[in-house]
């Protein structure tokens, strides 16, 4: 079957590499090539220690994939307040996240952070790629900017936010940013913002209902520097920054369109949850 997969971030990279693999002609359609610098592949979220559903799945499934392409930096450190320990503590208990309790916080041995933007070149590497921005989708073809037109047996939408209006689905988006700093973190720790290789981010503003494009504000920069102060103990050196927009879907990530599917909206979970997304997708056509 010849399949088009639109979006070249991590979640159309996972979906084009396991549709080639089942035997499937695959070409990628993208205009972007950017995305984030570093990804946490965190399955314990936020200050409550909520455990992502379908993490016991994910999480493997995420480390064998991406070992292929590039290091994986494992571990991840999380403070926890005193009197939020017992709460973490019960929610980890029941949950198939392995977790070393230590002194002022827990260790999170399965999860890890790696370099985002080289896994994706990797994984780009052997595929077919057609640089252009798509218009406009209608079932098995695409029109893209300047007047041509694409077709294929089937199409999977997995553009992302910027896309997300061609799929119908609606959703939050949340823009957001990443500090690249001149410190280098081996070790990871999260808590309220994470500290990875040499980024300290995320900002995370207010959802909103339609993608806009997102550019850094001075008052997320001073944000994410009291928050990494209070984790590291100092202020990193900030030597740029990344933004970006997150599209959020809430639990609902492979939808059945006419001429194809859409895949996506995992939000900040993308790199964590898109390989086993992947596999369901090609699943579910080879059944």
């Amino acid at each position: 079957m010849k399949i088009i997969v639109v979006g070249a971030g991590i979640t159309g990279l996972t979906a084009a590499l396991a549709l080639r693999e089942r035997g499937h002609r695959v070409e990628v359609v993208a205009a972007d090539l950017g995305g984030l610098p570093v990804a946490m592949v965190n399955p314990v979220r936020g200050k409550r220690g909520s455990v992502v559903a379908e993490a016991g799945l994910a999480l493997p499934l995420a480390r064998r994939l991406y070992s292929r392409y590039v290091p994986l930096h494992r571990g991840v450190w999380r403070p926890v307040a005193g009197e939020l320990r017992e709460k973490w503590r019960r929610k980890l208990e029941g949950s198939p996240v392995a977790c070393e309790w230590r002194e002022g916080g827990v260790f999170l041995p399965g999860a890890f952070w790696l370099e985002a933007r080289r896994l994706r070149a990797a994984m780009l590497a052997g595929l077919p790629l057609r640089r252009a921005r798509v218009v406009a989708w209608r079932e098995r073809e695409l029109l893209l900017a300047g007047g041509r037109r694409l077709s294929a047996d089937l199409v999977v939408w997995a553009g992302g936010a910027a896309g997300a209006v061609h799929t119908g689905l609606g959703g939050r988006f949340s823009p957001g940013s990443q500090l690249l700093v001149g410190e280098y973190f081996a070790s990871a720790a999260s808590s309220g913002v994470f500290a990875a290789g040499n980024v300290v981010g995320g900002s995370y503003l207010p959802h909103r209902n339609r993608y806009a494009p997102h550019t850094t504000r001075y008052s997320e920069v001073v944000w994410i520097l009291d928050r990494a102060r209070a984790l590291l103990g100092y202020q990193p050196r900030p030597l740029g920054v990344w933004s970006g927009v997150r599209w959020r879907l809430d639990g609902a990530y492979l939808h059945e369109l006419p001429g194809g599917f859409a895949l996506g909206g995992f939000g900040s979970t993308a790199y964590l949850l898109a390989p086993l997304y992947a596999r369901r997708l090609a699943d579910l056509l080879d059944s």
